[in-house]
């Protein structure tokens, strides 16, 4: 046997030993966990939420083919493997691209999309907060979920107004009108949403990817929380600075449980579990050498 193939069975196997030990968690918000990676990564899918897939990759498919111009004010910590000054990040750094560049350059992949879906649709949250609008894709993925659950509102927020208004488009043209964005710094915006859904019982934290600002979102977040909550945290291991963020999230004593995918982490906040709990599940690698099939 070659090394490609066994490098593919024992990834399957590691998927396969991580995700077991989750499905017999207590807490079941981590079981929901669980489910909702191995339905990602499978690819498992009802007919409705196929329709709503189609429909989105749909969308983003036509973006990744756009020429429009677009100018935005860049607040994030920079391209992977660079950390802008915070002066630079409070300010806002004009860059120029074209939509699809931007589409492809800042939107979740649909795998992750996936993940995100296959969360909201098994936790059935109604207060659901995101930040890091970009042009919408994961919010419409998002917010999709709430409607197939029947209930449930998203407050997205976006640092630029050019990338506010292509997402807020993109809503109008998928007819999601759970979905409402904030446009600004997250610095000025985040207590106004967290005052307007007035508790939170899930979060996707995506966008200005600094080790302190990320602590600081975690501090202005938790006295908002529903009990049980999801906090998805993108790019944990972005970069030193956010490695180390994560690391402190884990250890926490505020956080229930943690469960790390790779370059996504989630802390479950939760009054029900007894004893805290760290979990590895090697989303990407699994999915990518074929994981399991949900029966």
């Amino acid at each position: 046997m070659t090394d490609r193939p066994m490098r593919k069975i024992v990834r399957r196997l590691k998927w396969s030993r991580s995700l077991a030990r989750l499905e017999r968690e207590e807490d079941g918000l981590l079981r929901t966990v669980a489910r909702a990676a191995r339905d990602a990564a499978a690819g498992t899918q009802s007919d409705a939420e196929r329709t709503w897939t189609d429909r989105i990759e749909a969308l983003r498919g036509e973006m990744a083919r756009s020429s429009e111009s677009i100018t935005r004010l860049d607040f994030g910590a920079g391209p992977s493997g660079t950390q802008r000054s915070s002066q630079e990040m409070d300010a806002g750094v004009p860059v120029t691209s074209t939509l699809a560049e931007i589409s492809q350059k800042v939107s979740k992949p649909p795998l992750w999309c996936a993940l995100l879906f296959h969360l909201v649709r098994g936790h059935k949250p109604n207060r659901c907060l995101e930040m890091g609008t970009a042009v919408g894709v994961s919010a419409a993925y998002q917010s999709a979920a709430l409607a197939l659950n029947g209930h449930g509102r998203l407050k997205t927020l976006e640092g630029s107004e050019s990338l506010a208004a292509v997402a807020e488009r993109n809503f109008r043209r998928l007819g999601l009108d759970n979905v409402e964005v904030g446009v600004g710094r997250f610095q000025d915006t985040l207590e106004d949403a967290i005052e307007s859904l007035a508790e939170v019982d899930y979060a996707f934290i995506d966008g200005h990817h600094d080790e302190q600002a990320t602590l600081r979102y975690f501090d202005t977040l938790y006295g908002s929380l529903a009990r049980p909550a999801l906090l998805v945290f993108d790019d944990v291991a972005w970069s030193d600075g956010m490695r180390r963020a994560w690391q402190a999230l884990c250890g926490d004593q505020r956080v229930s449980a943690a469960v790390d995918l790779g370059s996504l982490g989630i802390c479950v906040i939760s009054d029900t579990t007894a004893k805290r709990r760290y979990h590895t599940l090697p989303f990407a690698q699994a999915a990518a050498g074929g994981a399991p099939q949900s029966t």
